[in-house]
């Protein structure tokens, strides 16, 4: 199996994303004990960058209803 870019192999991590049409797409996952945010400028480029490089990630949309939730859990 290949690598990732992060030396990842068959790794699951849970991926949140704040998709907006116009705004792209906003991510935060945490991997080895850091946080880290990333950019996309479609919804596209996003499923296809977590698709490469954390197949086995779980996809975690941010919407109105599961922000509060999410924040108080510490997840984003």
């Amino acid at each position: 199996m290949a690598n990732s870019t992060h030396g990842l192999t068959d790794m699951c991590i849970e991926i949140y994303y704040e998709s907006d049409p116009i705004m792209g797409v906003n991510t935060s996952y945490d991997l080895n004990g850091k946080r880290h945010y990333d950019f996309f400028s479609s919804l596209y480029l996003f499923n296809v960058w977590a698709s490469f490089e954390f197949s086995n990630s779980e996809l975690i949309e941010v919407t109105n209803n599961n922000y509060h939730q999410l924040v108080e859990q510490g997840k984003i």
